[in-house]
């Protein structure tokens, strides 16, 4: 039998059954891995941009309160009786007062501030308030019963920050302090208050059944009370 010959008969003979059951078996077994792997990195990628969003939003949230609180009890002329003017002793709510404005409170903000010895003006009585049922911190201004507590179409509150859980651990969102640092938690004793701690934890959900959280806390001193 000439070489040609041989060399014919081996080329006509491919693959046998087993040869080919192990071929597709190694090619599943690595595209298995290599869907495993891109699922993997979509769902750590997919995790990575919730709690980026959780954490810019309660961040961004807690920037625009401290600056709020910080104003709490602002009175250059000693004539408006601006302070705290209630809290609540679960850490919900939180209520002051500061002379900040001179335009009546239908004026779109104040622009160019002056104390004109009153709160009657724009901003000047606030209230923040947690809403546990509906997840979001209220800003209020002016707050009076009818008002208080419902959305922003009431003319009194607005949405300050969203999807806001329950801090771990029951740690309250507002959290008094007077200057010894001694927790204050009743009413009539807020006339002591010097310092506020707010914590706020804000959840991004990821799927249908799983939520990511980032919890922030910050420390301010109320710097234009009791002085």
């Amino acid at each position: 039998m000439s070489c040609s010959t041989i060399m014919h008969a081996r080329s006509d003979h491919g693959f046998t059954l087993a040869e080919l059951l192990v071929g597709l078996g190694l090619a599943a077994t690595v595209l298995g891995v290599m869907v495993s792997l891109f699922m993997s990195l979509s769902r750590a990628t997919t995790i990575q941009n919730a709690a980026a969003t959780a954490q810019q939003s309660v961040r961004s949230g807690l920037d625009y309160i401290l600056y709020d609180i910080r104003l709490a009890g602002m009175d250059p002329l000693k004539t408006a009786s601006a302070g705290i003017e209630e809290i609540s002793a679960n850490g919900k709510k939180m209520r002051f007062s500061s002379d900040r404005c001179n335009l009546p409170i239908s004026s779109a903000g104040c622009p160019n501030p002056e104390p004109d010895g009153d709160l009657d003006d724009d901003s000047e009585v606030v209230t923040y308030f947690y809403d546990a049922g509906k997840k979001v911190l209220k800003r209020c201004l002016y707050e009076v019963s009818a008002t208080f507590g419902l959305d922003a179409a009431s003319g009194s509150c607005q949405n300050v920050l969203e999807k806001v859980a329950p801090n771990p651990d029951n740690i309250p969102v507002f959290a008094f302090l007077d200057n010894d640092d001694v927790a204050i938690v009743n009413n009539s004793d807020r006339s002591r208050i010097r310092t506020v701690i707010i914590t706020l934890t804000v959840q991004e959900t990821i799927g249908s059944n799983k939520i990511v959280g980032r919890t922030y806390s910050s420390r301010v001193r109320l710097r234009n009370i009791g002085l």
